[in-house]
């Protein structure tokens, strides 16, 4: 990846901002810098915000779009395909809050080391997700894999919190957590 110089960068930016009618196309701007069109558009996302890109944006989803939606009904302007991606994205954004942990908190929780967690990652018993290892991988591996825990290194709160998780140990005596007394 090459830098970009000074020249490069304002030649861009006259290039954005001038008039539409007599701006060139993308190709030509990244023919004269030696660069491709895709780098090219990249920096400029960086550089200017929206609405003062040299292209036609997609418009961002409005409150009133948002409540048809959630309604079930189809927002004006926008297509069925756009609306389920819209609501796809936006679940998976509710549901992907805490579903990563770093490999120093496996670690940490399983009682081994973070190589050896790597090591999981790679035969396949822990899955990655996002740049972390995800929260099911780590439920799945303690209900399948329980042999590879090193239970007996960890101290009694790791140990109550893997069989509240689902490990099981018959020597440990965990009651179930309970709402009662809270609500009262």
């Amino acid at each position: 990846m090459r830098n970009w110089t000074t020249k490069d960068v304002k030649f861009i930016l006259e290039w954005a901002q001038s008039c539409e009618s007599n701006r060139p196309p993308v190709d030509a701007i990244a023919r004269q810098l030696n660069r491709t069109p895709d780098a090219v558009k990249e920096y400029i996302r960086r550089c200017l915000p929206r609405g003062a890109r040299p292209w036609k944006e997609k418009p961002r989803w409005n409150p009133d779009e948002m409540v048809a939606l959630d309604m079930g009904k189809q927002p004006e302007g926008r297509s069925s395909a756009a609306a389920r991606k819209f609501l796809r994205r936006r679940e998976g954004a509710i549901e992907e809050v805490h579903a990563t942990l770093t490999a120093t908190e496996v670690a940490a929780t399983l009682g081994v080391s973070r190589m050896t967690v790597h090591r999981y990652v790679k035969r396949g018993l822990l899955r990655r997700f996002k740049g972390g290892i995800a929260e099911s991988s780590l439920e799945g591996f303690l209900r399948l894999h329980p042999e590879l825990v090193p239970y007996g290194k960890l101290n009694y709160e790791a140990r109550e919190w893997l069989v509240l998780n689902g490990f099981r140990d018959p020597s440990i005596k965990v009651q179930e957590p309970s709402v009662r007394g809270l609500l009262d």
